[in-house]
């Protein structure tokens, strides 16, 4: 009886997590609607590139944290031993802010070599935007995989969801005013760079570090 109450948990859990990743990738893909419009070709090519640089230095600091931690914890809380659990979740806490500090330091102060390395320097403001959002990332999944391992998907499912919806505003409104500030600094300086595209993907990526920055507000509120 109790393994068959387990096995029911486990598939509620379960389904509780995947129905949030199905959420937040509906949430992603409709944003990304009006803000490709809002920001244009040249503006999405400037939010691509900081996205993928972004993800790169994402997977190298800290991808496999959730999953690593979450096995760590479950294990020793079927074994009862809370305590150690707790000294995993500090120490990954702490592997946590280092790595994440890391990446952050060298995405922001080498933006303007990495995006013209990948022949879009205008992505510069886009990608030193995200540049925090990599210690957030980094902090939020150590949590995200301390209460998986406890046995809990919920915390993880309502900050995925927080994190994606202020994500879409944040992007959408802030890319619809710093396209329009581009705008004007480009008539400005009489420039015929892109400034509106580079400065409306900067309100993009603005969202994903907005969203993140909730989504670990609502963690550590839990």
């Amino acid at each position: 009886m109790s393994k068959k109450r387990n096995d029911t948990s486990f598939l509620v859990q379960g389904s509780i997590l995947a129905i949030a990743s199905l959420v937040s990738r509906v949430i992603g893909l409709v944003y990304r609607i009006p803000l490709t419009a809002i920001i244009g070709d040249h503006g999405n090519d400037y939010y691509s590139c900081a996205y993928e640089i972004y993800s790169l230095l994402l997977l190298i600091s800290s991808y496999s944290l959730p999953m690593a931690v979450s096995k760590m914890v479950s294990a020793r809380i079927s074994n009862g031993e809370r305590q150690n659990a707790y000294r995993v979740f500090k120490g990954a806490m702490l592997f946590a802010a280092i790595t994440g500090t890391i990446a952050c330091v060298v995405v922001f102060f080498g933006a303007e070599e990495l995006t013209r390395l990948f022949q879009t320097p205008l992505g510069v403001y886009a990608l030193q935007v995200l540049a925090p959002t990599l210690i957030i990332v980094a902090v939020l999944g150590v949590f995200r995989g301390f209460f998986q391992g406890m046995g809990t998907m919920i915390p993880s499912a309502v900050s995925q969801i927080i994190e994606q919806i202020v994500n879409a505003v944040v992007s959408v409104g802030a890319a619809y005013v710093l396209f329009a500030y581009g705008k004007r600094i480009a008539t400005v300086l009489g420039s015929k760079e892109h400034y509106d595209a580079a400065y409306g993907a900067a309100g993009g990526t603005l969202g994903t570090s907005a969203g993140a920055f909730f989504g670990l507000v609502f963690i550590l509120f839990v």
